[in-house]
């Protein structure tokens, strides 16, 4: 693992698509919970932080947390590695792969040095999301402003190979500001499929994939959401039958079971936002914990983080914990350090949260300064 000259050190906090969006709304991988063995070397747990570039954001931040001292340091950041949106790291092939989301989308393969391995077109505009294939071998992107897939395959050092296969989406929906036509914002490999989200077609579309052979199947509707809620992202539940949705213009949670062929039908909606707010917020983030009881979603605007209970696929609202701070576009779920991380892009900054016994998150009074954090991730 590279060292980094840490230079920016923890404060305390009192008490208390990019251009295209930034006016009303801003725009998991294996990323977005972090393993207990992921980012540990002895008394230190190292991730990364990625931003927007910008003339204060330059690329991807190192962030050290020491368990001993109870204290998170920011390192200096690596400038070349640019508008990370998202990104997923591959044990199979141990390779980081990192979105550059623009209009002429990249994404870019980096070993554990942060040397990389290849840089190719997504093949879209924005992309937003990344996956690997859990057998191996392949890599999935949502690019959000076109409306499609990409799927590739690995090759021996890990790079992605061209071309990929290209799914493209069309429609649109009834909010023509946000919705004047498909815009994929999340996906990833399940079972025999690979399913992505349109927020701008309220669709869950399913692909059915051959892991041997990399074929990768026409789309067909695994679920329709209510018009005009704008899914933006999904979550699968372990015991493989239930999934849940963050739907981004609508505020809620939607919980869905699995039927035939590869669909959903939903059996749940709840309100992401507390009761009688009337203010404008929306869903970003959605993550289960390990024991797949308790389901987190943020709300950009409320700024706060909803915590449910989960059994047998049903949701129970437990909390609505607030932020601390502008705009919580994704947060870090560690169990082991019993600690949630949350990225606020507009805030530029992370807070840090107490994970309690039952699943509540309670303020631990900290805060890294970074400008436009809009992802954290485990170092392998």
């Amino acid at each position: 693992m590279p060292s980094y000259p840490f230079v920016a050190q923890l404060t305390q906090a009192e008490p208390n698509r990019r251009t295209v969006l930034m006016g009303m709304s801003a725009a998991v991988g294996l990323l977005g919970y972090a393993t207990a063995a992921s980012g540990f070397s002895g008394d230190q747990v190292k991730f990364f932080v990625g931003t927007y570039s910008s003339d204060t954001a330059r690329g991807i931040y190192p962030l050290t947390y020491a368990r001993s001292a109870d204290s998170w340091t920011l390192g200096a950041p690596m400038p070349a590695i640019e508008n990370v949106s998202y990104g997923t790291y591959d044990a199979q092939t141990k390779r980081y792969y990192l979105l550059n989301e623009k209009s002429d989308g990249r994404v870019a393969a980096y070993g554990r040095d942060w040397k990389t391995t290849g840089e190719v077109s997504s093949h879209g505009r924005d992309p937003c999301y990344i996956s690997t294939d859990p057998t191996g071998g392949y890599v999935a992107v949502a690019n959000y402003s076109s409306g499609n897939i990409a799927v590739y395959k690995t090759g021996t050092k890990g790079e992605l190979i061209e071309p990929p296969v290209i799914r493209q989406n069309a429609g649109k929906g009834p909010k023509a500001d946000r919705q004047e036509g498909p815009h994929a914002h999340w996906v990833q490999f399940h079972g025999d499929y690979i399913y992505s989200v349109d927020l701008g077609t309220d669709q869950v579309l399913g692909y059915g994939f051959n892991a041997a052979t990399g074929a990768v199947g026409d789309a067909f509707v695994a679920y329709q959401a209510p018009a005009g809620s704008g899914p933006r992202h999904m979550a699968f539940h372990k015991d493989g039958t239930h999934a849940f949705i963050a739907t981004e213009l609508s505020s809620q949670v939607i919980a869905l079971r699995k039927t035939t062929n590869g669909c959903f039908e939903a059996i749940q909606t709840l309100s992401a936002l507390p009761s009688g707010f009337t203010g404008e917020s929306f869903c970003a983030h959605i993550l289960l914990n390990q024991a797949g009881d308790r389901l987190y979603v943020s709300n950009r605007g409320d700024n706060s983080i909803a915590v449910f209970t989960v059994a047998a696929g049903h949701l129970d609202l437990l909390q609505i914990a607030p932020t601390l701070g502008n705009w919580p576009r994704f947060f870090l779920l560690r169990e082991d350090l019993k600690r949630v991380v949350v990225a606020h892009q507009r805030g530029n900054d992370l807070v840090v949260f107490e994970i309690k016994p039952d699943g509540t998150l309670q303020p631990k009074n900290q805060t890294v300064s970074v400008s436009q954090p809009v992802f954290i991730a485990a170092m392998a």
